[in-house]
This record gives C-alpha cells, sequence and structure tokens, in this order.
C-alpha cells in the first residue's frame, strides 16, 4: 500500500512541475513497466505530443537502478539516430530521474500481428529483417546492444522500422564466451541477432495456419526452405553465431 501511495504521491508531484515548469502537459499513463512508467504528453502551444519516461519511485534509493536509468539516457543521446526517439528534456524529481523524447507515431509489430490481422510472407519478412538490421548495426557502431528486441519494442511508421525502450541496453564487451546460459543477458551483438531470430519467427507465423494440434517445433511448423531454416538457427544460436550483426545482414537469404 505504502508502495501505491509513493506512486500516486509521485505522480502527483511530476504532474504539478511539468505543467508549471516545462512547455508541456501530461495527457495519460502508456505503459507500466518493473522498472519504469511512460506518460503520454503534449505540448501546450503546438499540441505535438512527447513521451516522458521515469524511473519508479520504490526504486529511488536504489544506486544499481538510478544508474542503469541515467545510462539509457546517456545512450539515447549518444546514438542520435532518426529511427530512436530524441532526448527534448531530462531531470529529476525527488530524487526519481526523468527524461522527454520524441512520440513514434508508428505500430509495433505486436499491434499490427495481434490487433490488426497482418500476415507477412517470407518476402515481406526479410524485407522488414532488412530495415532493422540497418538501424541494429548504426546502435552496434557506437558500441551499443539494445538486449530487449521483442515485437513491442520495434516500431514501423511510413514504411520506416523505429526502435523504443533502451532500459536493458548495455554497452557492449567483447568476450570468447562459446557456452551460452541467457542468450538474452549476453552483452554483445548475439543478444539482439537472438532477439532479431525471435523477431523473423513472429513475423512468420503471422502467415501460418496449424494443421495439427499437436505441438511441434517451428522447424516443423513453418516448413521454410533450408537456406531459410538455417539462417535462423544461427540467430537463435543453435548453429554457430554470425560474427556480427552486418555478417547476419549481409548472409540474408534472398528472394
Amino acid at each position: 500500500m505504502l508502495q501505491f501511495i509513493s506512486e500516486l504521491k509521485t505522480n502527483h508531484l511530476l504532474n504539478e512541475f511539468i505543467v508549471k515548469e516545462t512547455p508541456f502537459q501530461i495527457q495519460k499513463v502508456l505503459g507500466n513497466g518493473s522498472y519504469g512508467i511512460a506518460y503520454l504528453l503534449v505540448q501546450k502551444e503546438t499540441g505535438v505530443p512527447y513521451v516522458l519516461k521515469r524511473l519508479r519511485a520504490k526504486h529511488r534509493k536504489d544506486t544499481h537502478q538510478i544508474l542503469k536509468f541515467k545510462q539509457e539516457i546517456s545512450m539515447l543521446k549518444q546514438l542520435d539516430l532518426p529511427n530512436i526517439p530524441k532526448i527534448h528534456y531530462e531531470g529529476e524529481l525527488v530524487g526519481i530521474p526523468f527524461y522527454i523524447m520524441d512520440y513514434i507515431d508508428g505500430h509495433t509489430f505486436e499491434q499490427k500481428i495481434f490487433n490488426d490481422g497482418n500476415s507477412f510472407s517470407l518476402k515481406e519478412s526479410f524485407f522488414i529483417l532488412e530495415k532493422l538490421f540497418d538501424v541494429v548495426i548504426c546502435i552496434h557502431d557506437q558500441q551499443i546492444v539494445h538486449r530487449d528486441l521483442r515485437i513491442p519494442n520495434i516500431l514501423i511508421k511510413n514504411d520506416t522500422v523505429y526502435i523504443i525502450d533502451f532500459g536493458l541496453a548495455s554497452y557492449i564487451k567483447n568476450n570468447d564466451i562459446l557456452e551460452v546460459e541467457n542468450p538474452k543477458k549476453i552483452e554483445d551483438h548475439r543478444s539482439d541477432l537472438y532477439y532479431i531470430g525471435h523477431f523473423l519467427l513472429y513475423l512468420l507465423y503471422s502467415n501460418y495456419l496449424p494443421t495439427s494440434r499437436k505441438e511441434r517445433s517451428w522447424q516443423e511448423e513453418l516448413q521454410l526452405p533450408q537456406e531459410v531454416e538455417e539462417y535462423i538457427e544461427r540467430l537463435l544460436l543453435i548453429r554457430p553465431a554470425f560474427s556480427s550483426a552486418k555478417e547476419a545482414l549481409h548472409s540474408m537469404p534472398q528472394f
């Protein structure tokens, strides 16, 4: 209950601060995560939408989480890419860091597949994958790995792919570990490639109609061309990993 009250109090203080000290106004909560809360803002004079993200109040005394949140801010400012939200304001309120960034008025692939009922052919899926790789390579070139490239964090707008939510991102650490216990936590390119492999499977499954109730592997269900199956297995670390996102892009099957 104290945690709930703390978040309510923080919301009240934040709203008061935004109205009095910035040219923005809070419209609604966009999302609640384990570590942060995102709000939809509008610029008072223009009505242009923005997003405010703050650390949860329960983490205000957690030095590790505060440093991680501030690292997220530093990374976004460092990247400064057109396919990633740009930061316009950063601050701290009662010990809770926050920042204001662009609002990407696009659709996540989660929305397109599960809400809008869109499906993607093999050719369309790899066309999208190529666009995604172009952004990921730019991120890796600045020694950053996203580590959370799930379908809610990949958006598309007018055929342009955007990546959001760098809360789990880290700076790349080069290591020679051959055995990987949890690919999601690796702090190098393999983590992003692993997520991209699952992203590709989501796209391909959007065009899949089950013919049996029996649970089978994706290899059995999708019946993909051998070169595509082997390509995905390399992304998922079932086969030897690609040495980089650039190699993965250049090794894509052609249609």
